[in-house]
Formats: structure tokens, sequence, C-alpha cells
């Protein structure tokens, strides 16, 4: 089955530590086979996180993500998202060709993202660089089991 990713956002009212609500909107990424499904499970997750059912699901969007790559999971962990450009060479031409690769990648900081990218990327059998990571609003990434 190819996985197909898919990145929703919730709203909801958040009590904070000083006892005040406030209106809070997470990102999630979920593997899913249709958008029908990711609203089905980004409900069902969005219950259990939150542990109400007042909230929202605001938007929904397809993400072409190639690979999710997990460092060791800590509370203050991010995800970030990497642009890995494999290259490969035309034949006629001898021109390079860059295919970009989308990758998440859970990480404490950019420079830990950067190494485990690289460490991931060490056994690929063609040529490839990181044209770019940063860091995004996504929480978790709920995949199936």
């Amino acid at each position: 089955m190819k996985r197909n990713w898919y990145k929703f956002r919730v709203k909801y009212s958040k009590v904070m530590d000083d006892g005040k609500k406030k209106k809070v909107s997470e990102e999630y990424l979920v593997d899913a086979e249709s958008f029908t499904e990711t609203e089905k499970r980004a409900n069902k997750a969005a219950t259990d996180l939150i542990g109400t059912r007042d909230f929202d699901i605001t938007a929904i969007s397809r993400e072409a993500v190639s690979d999710i790559i997990k460092g060791t999971e800590a509370e203050d962990n991010h995800w970030y998202k990497a642009v890995v450009a494999l290259v490969t060479e035309d034949d006629e031409t001898g021109q390079k060709k860059f295919s970009p690769q989308i990758m998440y990648v859970n990480a404490e900081d950019t420079k830990e993202a950067d190494k485990l990218l690289r460490e991931h990327m060490d056994d690929s059998q063609v040529d490839w660089e990181i044209k770019s990571i940063a860091e995004t609003k996504v929480l978790g990434v709920l995949e199936y089991k």
C-alpha cells in the first residue's frame, strides 16, 4: 500500500498554566488513504489528545512526504521539514537532474535534524544534497501501527 500523507490543523480552547483559556491551533501529520479517512482519524486523534470533542478541524491538506525520520523521542523535540534533492545525471546530455524529496525529521534542534538526516541518507545508492531544513508547526506524526 502506498502511503499518502496528510497534514491537518485542529483548533481548540486550551487551559494555559495561568488558568486562562486560549484558542490554539495545532498541526499533525497522518498517513491515510483519503481525505475522508484523514478526517476520521483526525477527529479520533484530536479527541484522544485534547480529551474533549470541543474542537474544530480547520484544514486538511495532502503532503508529499517521502520519509519520516524519528530521533530519540523527547517531549521538547520538534518536527523539521527537510528537502533533499536526489541527484542523477542524464546519460544523453550529461546534465544533472534534481529530484526533490520531502522528509520530516523529529529532533531537538536543526543541528540534530541535519545529523539524523545525513545518517539516514548515508545508505542511499544515489547522490543527494540537502536543500533545506526548517522547523514546522507539526506536533506529531500519526502513523498506522
